[in-house]
């Protein structure tokens, strides 16, 4: 085996083993020394190829954002479902819960809610997707708005940066209002 296959094999077990640990028994209760054992990379040799742990959590956490978002991207385009349909099957809380359990839910969330690197990219992330679901309800002829995906971005960004516990006790009001407007779903459906 050349060197560089070498290094970039050792490297993919580094992260590997980072992921497995850091789901399993949380990021916080995992150190290096764990990595290295579960790796089977020498704890001196592992910081040739990483600087500490958290350059590890930062590849880790963007490697999940990454699967969350492609997984999103495959029911948007699912062409058998309705746009509403495809919205109601999204949810990324519900399904890192699910998938990991809700306790590497909170240990991801604190991570990353302390952490300005990853929060820039799950913001980055979260608008492109919220551009991704303009246009699929665009082309779906779900949404007919005149505002710009931008605009229409822009507005969303501006809603989520409500409370979140009160945005989520009360969602399915946000959620009428902004697929509806002021007139509501009954008013929508008359004005047709």
């Amino acid at each position: 085996m050349q060197r560089e296959e070498k290094k970039e094999l050792n490297r993919k077990k580094i992260i590997t083993a980072a992921k497995t640990l850091f789901l399993t028994k949380g990021i916080y209760a995992t150190n290096v020394r764990d990595i290295s054992k579960k790796s089977g990379i020498s704890y001196v040799t592992m910081y040739k190829y990483f600087s500490d742990k958290n350059e590890l959590v930062n590849l880790v956490c963007q490697e999940l954002i990454d699967e969350a978002m492609a997984n999103a991207y495959s029911k948007l385009n699912n062409d058998t479902l309705t746009f509403f349909e495809k919205l109601q099957q999204i949810n990324f809380e519900a399904e890192f819960k699910q998938k990991y359990g809700p306790k590497v839910w909170v240990d991801f969330c604190s991570y990353t809610n302390n952490n300005p690197e990853l929060t820039s990219y799950i913001e980055k992330k979260v608008n492109d997707s919220w551009l991704m679901i303009i246009r699929v309800g665009r082309k779906d002829k779900f949404i007919q708005a005149s505002a710009s995906d931008e605009q229409i971005c822009n507005f969303l960004s501006l809603v989520l940066k409500l409370d979140h516990k009160e945005f989520k006790e009360n969602i399915d009001a946000y959620w009428e209002l902004f697929w509806y407007g002021l007139a509501g779903k009954e008013g929508h459906i008359k004005n047709k």
